[in-house]
C-alpha cells in the first residue's frame, strides 16, 4: 500500500514539474513581449521628437497631418501602455501561480520521503 501511495505521489510530481515548466515558458514569453512593447515605445518616443522637432511656416494641409500622425502616436502609446499593463498583471497571476506550484512540489517531495522512510523501515 506504501508502494501504491508512493507512486501516486511521484505522478503527482512529474504532473507539478510539466505545470512548473509551463509556467516558466508562459513567463518567458511574456518578458520577451515585453521587451518589444518597451522597444516599440522607444521608437514611438523617437518618432514623436522628430515630428515635434519641425519648424516653420506650415500651411493648413501640413498642419492637419502633423496633427494626424501626432494623434495617431499618441494612441499607438497607449494602447501599447495598456497592453503593457495587462502584461504585467498576467505576468504577476503566473507568478503567484507558479509559487503555489512550487509549494506543493516542495510538500510532495517531503510526502514521497516520508512513505520512502516508512516504506524502508523494518
Amino acid at each position: 500500500m506504501l508502494k501504491q501511495l508512493l507512486d501516486i505521489k511521484r505522478r503527482r510530481e512529474r504532473g507539478l514539474r510539466t505545470t512548473l515548466a509551463r509556467l516558466g515558458q508562459e513567463l518567458q514569453s511574456l518578458r520577451l513581449r515585453q521587451q518589444q512593447l518597451t522597444s516599440r515605445q522607444a521608437d514611438l518616443r523617437q518618432q514623436w521628437r522628430q515630428l515635434t522637432q519641425q519648424a516653420g511656416c506650415m500651411n493648413q494641409a501640413t498642419l492637419g497631418r502633423l496633427r494626424a500622425a501626432l494623434c495617431t502616436l499618441e494612441s499607438e502609446v497607449e494602447r501599447l501602455a495598456h497592453e503593457q499593463d495587462a502584461l504585467t498583471a498576467e505576468q504577476g497571476r503566473l507568478n503567484q501561480l507558479r509559487a503555489e506550484q512550487e509549494t506543493r512540489l516542495r510538500l510532495n517531495l517531503r510526502e514521497q520521503e516520508k512513505l520512502q522512510l516508512l516504506e524502508e523501515a523494518p
